[in-house]
C-alpha cells in the first residue's frame, strides 16, 4: 500500500523519469525482436504513465492489450494517454496477485517488478499465465544500483532496497542480461527530490529514518565523491513455465 500511494502521488513523474524512459525504450526493442504470436494477448505489469505502451502500441500486432498498475493515479494517466486506442483495456492490479485472466502471449513490465515483495513467486505465477508459446519480458533494478548513494552511508543502513542479483534471476529460469546506466544529478538533494517526484522514494522494509544531522553528513559525503548515479538494469526474458 505504501508503494501504491507513493506512485499515486507522483504527479510530476514524466518530467523526472529520465532513466525509466530510456529503459522502456530499450525493452521495447527487445520485445519487438521476439517471435510473438500475431494478434497477441498482452498483459503489462506496472504500466505507469505508459512509457512501454507508447513503444509497443502501433508497432506490435495484438488483439488485446491489458495495461495494469497498482497506483490508480498512474493508471488514470495511462488511460488518458491511450484514450481511443483499439484493443487496450486498463485494470488497477497488484502484479504479485494478477486478477486479469490469461493466457497471454506476452507479459511485460518495465522497472516495476523490483517493487514486488516476493519476486520469485511473482515470476512463477506470471509465467503460469502464459500461453504455450508465450513470453515474459521485463526489466528490474539489479544488485549494484545506487552504489554511490549506498557507499555514502558507510556503516549505516541505507534506505534503498536490496535488488536481485543476476544469479538470483537466472535461478528463476530467466534469460538475463545486465547493463549499467549512469545518470547525473546536481547533488544529493536533487537525487532525493527526483526519487520522490517519480514515487520511488519508499525505503526498504525495516528502515528507520536517520536523524537530520546524520542524513546531512551522508548527503555531504555523496556530493564530495561525485554526483553520478549508477542504475544496474537487468532485462529478463523467459517462456511459459
Amino acid at each position: 500500500m505504501q508503494v501504491a500511494n507513493a506512485f499515486h502521488r507522483a504527479h510530476d513523474y514524466d518530467r523526472h523519469a529520465t532513466v525509466q524512459r530510456i529503459v522502456a525504450g530499450r525493452l521495447t526493442e527487445r520485445i519487438l525482436a521476439l517471435d510473438l504470436t500475431h494478434g497477441a494477448r498482452i498483459l503489462e505489469i506496472g504500466c505507469g504513465t505508459g512509457f512501454l505502451g507508447a513503444g509497443l502500441i502501433g508497432r506490435l500486432s495484438y488483439d488485446h492489450y491489458w495495461m495494469t498498475d497498482i497506483a490508480p493515479g498512474m493508471l488514470e494517466r495511462a488511460r488518458r494517454r491511450f484514450a481511443g486506442s483499439e484493443g487496450v483495456d486498463f485494470a488497477e492490479m497488484d502484479g504479485a496477485e494478477p486478477t486479469v485472466n490469461g493466457p497471454f502471449d506476452l507479459i511485460c513490465s518495465s522497472l516495476a517488478m523490483q517493487w514486488l515483495p516476493d519476486l520469485g513467486n511473482a515470476v512463477a505465477r506470471l509465467r503460469g499465465l502464459l500461453a504455450p508459446k508465450g513470453r515474459i519480458a521485463f526489466t528490474t533494478l539489479a544488485a549494484g544500483s545506487f552504489a554511490q548513494w549506498r557507499a555514502a552511508y558507510g556503516d549505516d543502513m541505507p534506505g534503498t532496497p536490496d535488488y536481485p542479483s543476476a544469479d538470483f534471476l537466472r535461478a528463476l529460469g530467466l534469460d538475463v542480461s545486465v547493463e549499467a546506466i549512469d545518470h547525473h544529478y546536481r547533488d544529493a538533494r536533487d537525487f532525493l527530490a527526483a526519487l520522490k517526484a517519480i514515487g520511488a522514494g519508499t525505503p526498504q522494509a525495516g528502515y528507520r529514518p536517520l536523524p537530520p544531522s546524520l542524513l546531512r553528513r551522508i548527503m555531504q559525503r555523496f556530493d564530495a565523491e561525485g554526483t553520478d548515479m549508477r542504475y544496474m538494469i537487468a532485462t529478463c526474458i523467459a517462456g511459459a513455465a
